[in-house]
């Protein structure tokens, strides 16, 4: 037994291996970068060779086609829509030939149920600016049912707007609505528990309040969705319609001795966006309104919607002290009899049968048993 176990607690030995021998004259290893150079250059070899090969085939001894300094992109193509097409469309509907056109660049996009689509635009050079010109002319018209839109190349003009995103970031409230701005704001998106009081209490971060109306529904009395805030202070409304609001850091306030609160007073205040276009989980869309006095005008003012009515209106209206009956009332429409001026509004013939008492006349049977 103790022959068994001192057998048992010998050590295994390791089988002996060579040392590591490592040539420090050798040169270093190719970098991942100077691999890429490598294979790019090998890429261009490659792609050379492939070219000589097809001139000798083709007899074609032109060079590679490059970069004009006459180009367009044209936008708003189908994903259908082929190098063919273009040069059909272009060719067709201008006076040059077709060697004017030198390069025709499609980028291409995945593919749907096994079909090659483009991403919808292209760069077409030409050899002179007469093309560039002649083929500018032809924006708007169709291709494959679709109106291209054709720009210069060289020309970034009718880019269109910075989102909402990107004005919020930059600062600017003018081009995030299409009115002037004013103490008014619209905001979109509530939810529909969301009260006067909570909105007053939520935009109040960015000043004053003057006034808050909210939609509501009839029935439940709940927001639709939209208010109007009123501000007593333009800057607070810019401030609601950007998107925050900025305001101081908190500073320690364990820190009491005198010599801290003189660097307090003497340093900036450091500050920070205080968020305001979220409201009980949604995010809000704000843009200035119109003010009330503009509103007025274009509802009851000389040409205002308000003023808009139908001669059929004014012609079956009744005069003063009758009261509409029957028929009458039924043909009136819009029209109220008070006072002998017809009230056009927005409702409806039968709302306003309601509204001004009038006596509606049964258009049933009776039906009798004997």
């Amino acid at each position: 037994m103790a022959a068994a176990e001192e057998a048992n607690c010998k050590k295994r030995k390791l089988p002996e291996e060579s040392e590591i021998e490592i040539d420090v004259s050798a040169p270093e290893p190719p970098s991942k970068k100077a691999l890429r150079k490598a294979k790019k250059k090998a890429a261009d070899a490659s792609s050379e060779v492939i070219s000589e090969q097809t001139k000798a085939v083709t007899g074609n001894e032109e060079a590679p086609k490059k970069r004009s300094e006459y180009g367009i992109w044209i936008g708003n193509l189908a994903f259908s829509v082929t190098k063919d097409d273009l040069r059909n469309f272009l060719t067709s509907n201008c006076s040059f030939p077709d060697t004017t056109i030198t390069r025709i660049h499609l980028p291409r996009s995945l593919e749907r149920h096994g079909k090659a689509q483009n991403k919808g635009f292209a760069y077409i050079d030409f050899s002179n600016q007469k093309a560039t010109n002649e083929a500018l002319g032809l924006s708007e018209s169709l291709l494959t049912g679709r109106r291209v839109l054709i720009k210069d190349a060289k020309s970034f003009a009718g880019r269109p707007e910075k989102s909402r995103e990107e004005v919020q970031k930059n600062g600017s409230t003018t081009a995030a609505s299409g009115n002037p701005p004013s103490k008014r704001i619209f905001v979109g998106n509530l939810g529909f528990d969301a009260t006067k009081e909570i909105i007053e209490e939520h935009f109040g971060k960015c000043g004053p309040v003057a006034h808050v109306h909210v939609a509501t529904f009839q029935d439940s009395g709940k927001c639709k969705g939209y208010a109007w805030v009123t501000f007593e202070d333009l800057m607070a409304a810019e401030a609601a319609v950007r998107g925050f609001v900025m305001v101081d850091e908190d500073e320690d306030e364990g820190d009491s001795e005198p010599d801290s609160e003189n660097r307090k007073r003497s340093k900036k205040p450091k500050q920070r966006r205080a968020w305001v276009n979220q409201l009980l989980g949604r995010r809000m869309r704000m843009e200035f309104a119109e003010d009330a006095t503009t509103r007025y005008k274009k509802r009851y003012g000389k040409d205002g919607e308000g003023k808009k009515i139908r001669t059929a209106d004014i012609s079956e209206a009744e005069p003063s002290g009758q009261e509409a009956t029957g028929e009458q009332s039924q043909r009136s429409g819009p029209a109220t009899l008070k006072q002998g001026k017809a009230d056009y509004s927005r409702y409806d013939k039968e709302t306003v049968q309601k509204l001004s008492g009038a006596i509606v006349e049964s258009q049933g049977k009776k039906i009798t048993f004997d």
